[in-house]
This record gives structure tokens, C-alpha cells and sequence, in this order.
């Protein structure tokens, strides 16, 4: 009786670390997806300032989710979007063209990192 015990225990602290991981990842990704979502805005307006310094702020709160997040998450996940954070930085401060294509990969980058990590009996079963 005493292994099934321990057994449930272990079960459950397995399902609530995954959960609470799940929910960390859902928050940090929903509050990334806002500020693109701001920068997209900035960017259609021509605000080159408040986007230059909306790209450093988003690549600062990216390198502290990947630093923490690539001990919970296979790391092929998270390459493409720092390569994309890394370089969205750049093209705000140079003006490039090429600034809301990437950020609009890295808006999907994102959610699809999202979805991959929020619970459904699907990817359970």
C-alpha cells in the first residue's frame, strides 16, 4: 500500500509541475505576444524611437524567459526565435524593411510555442 502511495505522490507532483511549467510558459508568451503587438503598431506609425527601445525591451524579457524556459522546453524550440529576437533589435535601430516580417514570424514563433505546451488530452494520448 505504501507504493501506491508514493506512486500517486509522485503522479501528482509530476501532473502540478506541469502545470504550473504550462502556465508559466502560456503568461510569459502571452505577455511577449502583447508587446509585438504593440511594436506592430509602432512600426506601422513610423515611431522609430518607441520601437527601437520596444525591442530591447522585448529582446531583454526574451533572454530571461529562454534562460529559465530551455530547462523546461527542448531547445530547437526556442533557436528560431532568438535568432528573430536577436535580429529584431537591429532592424528597429537601422530602420530596416524587413522589421514587421519578422516580427509577425515571431508573433507565430510564439503561439506556437504556446499551443505546443498547453495540456490537451490529445497530446497525452
Amino acid at each position: 500500500m505504501t507504493r501506491v502511495k508514493l506512486s500517486a505522490a509522485v503522479l501528482l507532483l509530476l501532473v502540478l509541475a506541469s502545470a504550473f511549467m504550462s502556465s508559466w510558459v502560456n503568461r510569459r508568451c502571452d505577455e511577449m505576444l502583447f508587446d509585438i503587438n504593440r511594436l506592430s503598431v509602432n512600426a506601422e506609425k513610423g515611431e522609430s524611437e518607441a520601437l527601437a527601445d520596444g525591442t530591447e525591451e522585448l529582446n531583454k524579457k526574451w533572454e530571461k524567459f529562454r534562460d529559465k524556459a530551455s530547462v523546461l522546453l527542448k531547445y530547437d524550440k526556442l533557436v528560431e526565435a532568438d535568432r528573430i529576437s536577436a535580429r529584431i533589435v537591429q532592424l528597429a535601430e537601422n530602420d530596416g524593411e524587413e522589421l514587421k516580417a519578422e516580427l509577425a514570424e515571431l508573433r507565430e514563433l510564439l503561439e506556437m510555442l504556446k499551443s505546443g505546451e498547453t495540456p490537451r488530452l490529445s497530446s497525452v494520448l
